[in-house]
C-alpha cells in the first residue's frame, strides 16, 4: 500500500504564500500581541507605506508616540541586506519629513527566509550601520533621483544619529508559537483544535441571562406536569421536572463554554455559524405539531443530537450536550419555541 505523502508543516505552506497572504498572516501574528503590548495595530501597507506595512502603537499617540514597525517582505530567496538596506532609509525619511514624528522603538523584518549574512548584522548594529553608510555611499547618484530636493541628506543625517539596534528580523519559530494561540491558526493551516477546557457545572442559582430559556422550560413543566409558570421553586421540587431542568441546564452552560472556546480558538463567526447549522437542522422539527411542548422539546433535542453539522471546524469538539444547550441559546432568543400558542 502506498504511503500518503506527508502533511505540509505551517512554515513550509509560508514559504508559497503571496506578498498579501503573508501580510495578512503577519498582521494575524501583531494582532496576538496587541492585549499585551500594543494599544492599538493598523495596517499601513501598500504601494506608498512610508517604510511600515504593520504600525503598533503604545500609546494613544500611535506614531507621534512610542510604535513598533513590522515590515513584511516575502520574496523566493531568502531577505539579504540589499533589501533591508533600502527599507532602513525609507524609514528615516519618512521621520526626516515628518511623515512621521518619531522613529519607532523596535523595526522588525518579517520576512519567511532571513539570509544568514543578514542576521549577523542584525546582531551587531554597528556593523548594520556601516553597511548601511557604505550602501547609502555606492548609490547616492541613483538615491538622490528618487530622494530628491534634499530629502536624501536629511533622511542620511537621521541615521547618522539613529541607534540600529531598533533594526532585527523576526523569528518564525517564535512568531509560529504565538500565531498558533490565536482563533485564526486551525483556519489558516489545518491544524487540529486545541483541547477544550473541562466542563464546569451549572451555577446553582438562575443567572438573568438565561431568563429566557428557562421560563420556556417552566412552560413546557407547567403543562406537563402542573409546575408553576412564574418560578422555579415548584420545578426545582417536582421529581422528573427537577431533573430535566438540571440537564437542560447543565447543556445550556456547555454550550456557553463552547461559544467562549470558540472565541479563543477559531475565527469570528465560526460559533454563530455552528448555531444557525443546528438552527436550520430542527427548525422544521420544532414547527411540527406536538400534542405538548414536552413532546416538542424532545424531539427537537434528538434531531439536534442525531443531526449532520457539515465541515464547521468546531465539529472536532462539539459533544451531544453542546448540541442540546445551542438549542436552549435559540430558545433563550426565542429562535426556539417549545409551549406554542395553539397548544396552550
Amino acid at each position: 500500500m502506498m504511503a500518503l505523502p506527508p502533511v505540509p508543516t505551517p512554515k513550509q505552506l509560508l514559504v508559497h504564500y503571496s506578498a498579501d497572504e503573508w501580510e495578512e498572516f503577519i498582521y494575524e501574528w501583531v494582532m496576538a500581541l496587541k492585549e499585551a503590548e500594543y494599544v492599538d495595530v493598523v495596517r499601513m501597507g501598500g504601494s506608498n507605506d512610508r517604510g511600515a506595512d504593520i504600525a503598533a502603537f503604545m500609546t494613544s499617540s500611535k506614531t507621534d508616540g512610542r510604535w513598533d514597525c513590522f515590515q513584511c517582505k516575502h520574496y523566493d530567496k531568502a531577505l539579504g541586506a540589499a533589501t533591508a538596506y533600502p527599507e532602513i532609509l525609507k524609514i528615516h525619511s519618512a521621520v526626516a519629513e515628518q511623515q512621521y514624528r518619531v522613529l519607532p522603538e523596535r523595526y522588525v523584518f518579517v520576512a519567511p527566509k532571513v539570509g544568514g549574512s543578514l542576521v549577523q548584522l542584525l546582531a551587531k548594529p554597528s556593523a548594520l550601520s556601516s553597511g548601511f553608510f557604505e550602501w547609502a555611499g555606492k548609490n547616492v547618484v541613483k538615491l538622490e533621483q528618487e530622494y530628491g530636493g534634499g530629502s536624501l541628506q536629511r533622511a542620511l543625517d537621521l541615521a547618522h544619529r539613529s541607534d540600529f539596534s531598533r533594526f532585527e528580523a523576526g523569528n518564525l519559530d517564535k512568531i509560529l508559537k504565538q500565531h498558533a494561540a490565536t482563533a485564526h491558526h486551525v483556519r489558516r493551516f489545518g491544524t487540529p483544535l486545541p483541547d477544550r477546557p473541562a466542563s464546569l457545572p451549572a451555577p446553582p442559582e438562575h443567572a438573568p441571562e438565561e431568563a429566557r430559556y428557562v421560563q420556556q422550560l417552566l412552560d413546557v413543566y407547567c403543562e406537563k406536569w402542573g409546575c408553576s409558570a412564574i418560578s422555579p421553586d415548584e420545578a426545582r421540587t417536582h421529581p422528573k421536572a427537577s431533573r430535566n431542568l438540571q440537564r437542560q441546564r447543565e447543556a445550556f452552560y456547555r454550550a456557553e463554554q463552547l461559544r467562549i472556546f470558540a472565541r479563543d480558538s477559531v475565527p469570528p463567526g465560526t460559533y454563530e455559524s455552528l448555531q444557525e447549522g443546528v438552527y436550520s437542522g430542527v427548525v422544521e422539527v420544532e414547527e411540527d405539531d406536538f400534542a405538548t411542548g414536552y413532546d416538542r422539546l424532545k424531539a427537537v433535542l434528538a434531531a439536534a443530537r442525531d443531526m449532520q453539522l457539515g465541515t464547521n471546524v468546531l465539529v472536532q469538539v462539539v459533544d451531544p450536550d453542546d448540541r442540546k444547550g445551542i438549542c436552549h441559546q435559540l430558545a433563550n432568543e426565542d429562535r426556539l419555541t417549545w409551549v406554542q400558542e395553539d397548544e396552550q
